[in-house]
């Protein structure tokens, strides 16, 4: 196999070798800390104004491949049963999918009597998946036609705080949303960073290194110095005092 290259500098030693088909000029795609664009768009619960219906809350949007597809079904199934923990969480779920309203419908009517579950959140009807092309949805190498498993977490201000993005035929896990969703809040809440693998009641950290006095004005005795550069600090008393 023979593979054409284009190179160029990347300051000091380092130098970007690209296959030359890569070489083309790129669109915007969304990017944390972007805010996410306002659209309309048709959706198996009517005509929907994206801000409008998103206000003042978080947003789960997701996209997948297409209605009646296996691994799809799964997601859907998972993300219905889960509702109550995103309400808890003040989260709605917006689904993105190259396939019509109808074929939504009787697909949703198939989840909801094989999984017991009810599918009472949109999907935007994308068909031809313009905007799944400019969200970054549709990679072409996975397909041409339908997107991949995207998602986007969106805040109260709807700027994009967290991206997934899996393969057509790897389906997302809920619980991880859950976690990631409750880490940006707790994150928001107190100013405090999240480690790896943390779960609601861990431990958080330090943004950055600050002096102990410092830190002990805004956790009290609630902190505990494991080097010169990380410090971990206990909840439930991790809120910031006033």
């Amino acid at each position: 196999m023979t593979i054409s290259f284009f190179s160029y500098n990347q300051g000091n030693r380092n130098r970007l070798r690209m296959p030359s088909g890569y070489r083309r000029t790129v669109s915007w795609v969304p990017q944390l800390g972007d805010v996410f664009p306002d659209f309309t768009a048709d959706t198996n619960a009517g005509p929907l104004h994206f801000f409008d219906w998103a206000e003042g809350h978080w947003t789960h949007l997701f996209s997948h491949p297409a209605a009646r597809t296996p691994v799809c079904t799964t997601e859907v199934a998972a993300l219905a049963s889960a509702v109550p923990d995103f309400d808890e969480r003040n989260v709605k779920l917006l689904g993105f999918t190259g396939s019509s309203t109808e074929d939504q419908e009787s697909w949703h009517a198939d989840i909801e009597r094989l999984f017991d579950v009810n599918v009472d959140f949109p999907f935007v009807a994308d068909e031809g998946c313009r905007m799944a092309r400019k969200f970054g949805m549709l990679h072409d190498k996975q397909s041409a036609t339908m997107p991949i498993r995207k998602s986007f977490i969106l805040d109260p201000q709807m700027r994009i705080r967290m991206i997934f993005e899996y393969p057509i035929y790897i389906g997302r896990g809920t619980e991880e949303i859950l976690r990631v969703i409750d880490s940006l809040q707790i994150m928001d809440k107190t100013g405090l960073a999240v480690p790896a693998d943390w779960e609601e009641g861990d431990e958080l950290l330090f943004t950055e290194n600050m002096p102990d006095t410092a830190a002990r004005q805004l956790y009290g005795d609630k902190f505990t110095r494991l080097t010169d550069y990380l410090a971990v600090v206990r909840q439930p008393a991790a809120a910031r005092k006033g």
